[in-house]
């Protein structure tokens, strides 16, 4: 990997529930903490600064997902900022957040072309036609970019951000409750246990359908709750059976490393259920091994 890297803070917690009655989720830390941990001067990346985000409103409107109106604001803010870094050709990297700031990368991708998207998470497939808990872009942000939802589907008469077949989620635990009607919809989907089985096979299974011929090249969201518990504790909703740092290290490394790869985004790490910081220290530290992997020979 040759281009430059321009960091991006995005502190928005929009897309989440309270963790509990008077507070707000803490995600919006989270760029905060990488950036003491140093992953600028790390990543040798430049400084894109921040894109403040509104204020966090707990309360839903009948109808509507939580903080609709600010998410839409804040997707097409977020996109103004990428277009000019995406058009001069550096590097992204978004600091989250939670995972409603995909809607943003999405739309600057709709802006451009037809692009693709390789996702790290488990399976934020969540719609109203599946699900009573739908009222929260964090866990409903690949349905809404794909096309499934209410109003935040069509920002700038743009639906669908991406195109389902051109999406693909690694890392998802086997009994994802929305996984077969994603893969009926067209996306494909690769489990945890063939990621942490074989990292870079599973990455070229990701590139076949997100670099392949008439996309205009793709992002990388990075939720940090594709990890297992047992080293990323520290996120809204911790499920066991997730992959590992050196083979999602491995894995990120063979997306970045192509010259199709526009881009990458990290979410929803959270520094208020991480006193030590250790957690924030394993998400920095799996990043930084990621884009060193990419720019030297790939692991086999």
């Amino acid at each position: 990997m040759q281009r430059s890297i321009a960091i991006l803070d995005a502190p928005s917690n929009l897309g989440l529930r309270p963790p509990e009655e008077g507070s707000v989720p803490g995600c919006h830390k989270a760029p905060g903490v990488l950036r003491d941990l140093g992953i600028v001067r790390r990543l040798e990346a430049e400084d894109a600064g921040v894109l403040t985000a509104p204020r966090y409103r707990p309360h839903r409107e009948s109808g509507r997902v939580r903080n609709e109106g600010a998410i839409a604001d804040y997707s097409a803010a977020l996109a103004d900022r990428l277009g000019p870094m995406l058009d001069d050709g550096s590097f992204p990297l978004v600091l989250g957040g939670d995972c409603s700031i995909v809607l943003g990368i999405a739309l600057a991708l709709k802006r451009r072309g037809r692009h693709g998207m390789a996702v790290l998470d488990g399976l934020d497939y969540r719609h109203p036609g599946n699900s009573e808990a739908y009222g929260s872009v964090g866990g409903e942000n690949l349905a809404l970019a794909t096309g499934l939802g209410g109003a935040l589907t069509d920002l700038e008469g743009a639906r669908p951000y991406l195109r389902p077949e051109d999406v693909a989620v690694a890392g998802l635990r086997p009994d994802d409750e929305f996984a077969e009607e994603a893969a009926a919809a067209g996306i494909l989907l690769v489990e945890s246990g063939a990621v942490n089985s074989d990292p870079v096979g599973a990455a070229e299974r990701v590139l076949d359908t997100v670099a392949r011929d008439g996309v205009d090249g793709f992002w990388i969201h990075l939720d940090a709750d594709v990890l297992d518990p047992s080293v990323m504790p520290a996120v809204d909703t911790p499920e066991p059976g997730g992959s590992y740092p050196p083979e999602t290290a491995a894995h990120l490394a063979r997306l970045i490393a192509s010259p199709a790869a526009l881009g990458m985004d990290v979410a929803i790490y959270d520094p208020d259920s991480d006193g030590d910081l250790s957690a924030g220290r394993v998400l920095c530290d799996l990043v930084v091994e990621a884009f060193d992997l990419a720019r030297g020979p790939l692991p086999q």
